[in-house]
This record gives structure tokens, sequence and C-alpha cells, in this order.
């Protein structure tokens, strides 16, 4: 067993699942899927939960489920989520057990996400005079891409029906293996990703005045949402605008008649969040002011806001499992986003949490940034997620 577990208090049976632990996170990692088309991952999950013990509920057309152990029907549901899908991005790792599925990889770690979540299951299936709420695993579908439907989904087809509270994490292998670090408040950001497209009038490049140009058009609106940031928000409340893509025109020598581009919004309040929607609006009337045919759509979630109760569980597991100085309670909310989000706002009396757990290994080299390439994990920091998991649903 490893000596890096020296300092966590792990309970011994679950420690007999560390092999278990590292397998399926194995085992994933080589079968990536992107946002809606986890079939392989989804049927791994089902298979294990099925061997289990769990009840399953499947839903037609939709790669996602929920397990359920009720133990006694008068007891609370506490509910544990695991996002299932994979980055279209290479897998540069050096591994054995590298990505089998090319230009797809868990450089998000989801594959983590799933075996953490697998290894607190089969616990509790072994494990049942231990529980002290019935619990739920819900395995979603569609958490990276925000044009697919995935905690939406879910939610609207009765993921969090019966549920008294819901709890997730998320690993970063910037942070030392077993550091929590969760904040009572709002977690992750508001946050939307955004496409524009902007229609205007091919030319002869040597005849600009007969044509109207898309891509200036769209430069000149990317522009503009630097200056809405700049001096539309409060600097006291951190937002951002980004853009990832942007393509237009088809030969050198003709004014270009369409132009995309894609990218994000991020906001740490709801007012400023709407301030930056708004300005979209602004933007195509303008656009079209000028003639362009233009549109900017989005599509986001909310903040995840972390209930001051679910808070506090998690703390409370944390600090019976994590040495005191793996442990930041006032951690510093990410500017990224989670559907998640729509989970807790779906539990009642929005009763849900989401914490950050390290996964990375300095001495060992383990110290890369999500969606980074390659991306690595220490497989040993599987077990504390799942002791924290347990714990909560024990108490």
């Amino acid at each position: 067993m490893s000596a890096k577990y020296s300092n966590f208090n792990l309970d011994g049976k679950l420690l007999g699942l560390h092999e278990f632990s590292i397998k399926t996170r194995r085992d994933l990692h080589q079968i990536p899927e992107v946002s809606g088309e986890e079939f392989k991952t989804s049927a791994y999950c089902q298979a294990l939960m099925t061997e289990m013990g769990y009840s399953l509920t499947t839903y037609e057309g939709f790669t996602g489920f929920i397990a359920d152990l009720t133990v006694n029907p008068e007891w609370a549901r506490v509910a544990f989520r695991a996002d299932m899908d994979a980055l279209e991005m290479q897998d540069m790792t050096d591994n054995e057990y590298r990505s089998t599925h090319e230009g797809r990889s868990h450089n998000c770690g989801h594959d983590t996400h799933m075996a953490i979540i697998l290894t607190a299951a089969k616990y509790l299936s072994e494990n049942k005079e231990e529980l002290k709420h019935n619990v739920r695993f819900v395995f979603q579908m569609a958490e990276e891409d925000m044009r697919v439907p995935g905690a939406s989904k879910m939610v609207e087809l009765g993921c969090m029906e019966g549920v008294a509270e819901v709890y997730a994490l998320h690993n970063d292998a910037a942070l030392e293996y077993g550091m929590v670090k969760i904040n009572n408040g709002i977690m992750s950001s508001y946050g939307s990703a955004w496409t524009l497209e902007v229609h205007g009038v091919s030319a002869h490049g040597s005849t600009p005045q007969k044509g109207m140009d898309a891509i200036r058009e769209a430069s000149r609106i990317i522009m503009d949402m630097d200056y809405v940031v700049a001096k539309r928000t409060n600097p006291f409340s951190p937002a951002v605008f980004g853009c990832g893509m942007f393509n237009g025109g088809s030969i050198p020598n003709a004014i270009p008649d369409y132009a995309q581009a894609r990218g994000t919004i991020r906001a740490m309040d709801a007012e400023t969040d709407q301030i930056l929607k708004d300005s979209f609006g602004t933007f195509v009337k303008e656009s079209e002011i000028r003639g362009f045919k233009t549109t900017m759509e989005c599509e986001g979630y909310p903040a995840v806001i972390n209930h001051p109760e679910a808070y506090q569980r998690v703390v409370d597991a944390a600090q019976a499992t994590v040495p005191a100085d793996r442990l930041d309670p006032h951690g510093k909310p990410m500017t990224g986003s989670e559907d998640f989000s729509l989970m807790v706002n779906a539990a009642a009396n929005q009763k849900g949490a989401m914490f950050f757990l390290g996964s990375g290994n300095a001495e060992a080299g383990i110290c890369n940034y999500l969606h980074s390439s390659p991306y690595y994990v220490d497989d040993d920091f599987l077990l504390i997620g799942a002791q924290i998991f347990v714990r909560i649903a024990c108490s």
C-alpha cells in the first residue's frame, strides 16, 4: 500500500479497494468519448453498478444514468455526481493505458471523477450498515460542451427527484494530491459559450467599396466586447471575455462575406453576467445598422453556489480525512463554469456543494493544469476522494 497515505485517515476496508480504484480509472482513461457520445463509458459504469447491486435508471436516447441504493425508505437521499465526457484533444501521455480513441482524451480528468464515485459506491454497497442516508450516484453526460444537453437534460429527466443534497468534486493536478479546496458560497463562475456569425457582401479585393467586410466587422465586435469588460463592469467583480476561434473568408484576394467567431464569457455574480449577455444584443443591433446580417448566441450555466450546510458537511468529512495543511476551507472560486450548478439548484433547498481535490504530485513532476496536454494525475488521490464521499454518506 502506498506510503503516501500515512498522513491520511482512510478506512482499512477502503484501502482494500486501492487496486480497484486505479484499474477503474485506467480502464476509463482508455475509452474517452466526447459530450453526448459516452456509449462505451456509460456501459462500463452501468455494468459495475449493476454488479454492485444498485438499482439503475437509464434514459432512452441519452448516455447519462442514475444508480440508487435504498437502505431505509424513510431516510433522506444524498446524491454524488460524476461527469463522463472527454475532450477533443490528443492524449499526449506516454502511459501504457493511454487513450485508444484517436483525438479524444480525458485531459480534464473526468475518468478520475468516475473512478472515485465507483470506488465509493463499491465501498457503500459492501458496508450498508454504515450508511445514514440512501444514496444516488449520478453519471452525467456532456459536461464539457455547452451546446450538448448535459446536467440540464438530466435534471429535466428526473435525476434530482427525491434528492435532499448533492455533492461533486473536480480534480486539479495543479494541486498536491489530497489537497481539498472549497469555498462557502460561490465555487465556480457564471459561464456561457457564445457564437458570433456575420454575413456581409463579397467583392473583388481590388474594389473593396463594393463589398462589406465580414471579418473586419466581426473583429470590431470582439474588440468592443473587451471594452464592455473594461468599462461597463464593476472592477471589483471579475469578468472574463475570451475568443478562442475565428474563421472567415475563402480566398486571399476577395472581401469576405462571412465570418464566425466563438468563445466564452465568465462572471462571478449574476449582475455582471447579465451585463455581458445584454451587450450581445447591442452589438447585433449596431452591426445591422451598418448593413450586416449578424447573430450572436450564447448557451451557459449559472454559478455553483455552495450551500452553507453542504459546505460544512464537506469540510467535516475532509477534516476527518486529510491533514490540516491539505484543507483550504476558504479557497478562491474558479473562473471556469460547471453545469453541476443546475443539480445544486434542483436539490431540496438548493443544498449541495462542490470542492476541488488535488490530483498532482510535484515530486513526481505531476503539476499540470486542467485541459493541458499531456495530462497526468497521481492515482493515489482517488481513495482520498472516495473516502470524503463515503464519510458524507455515512454521517
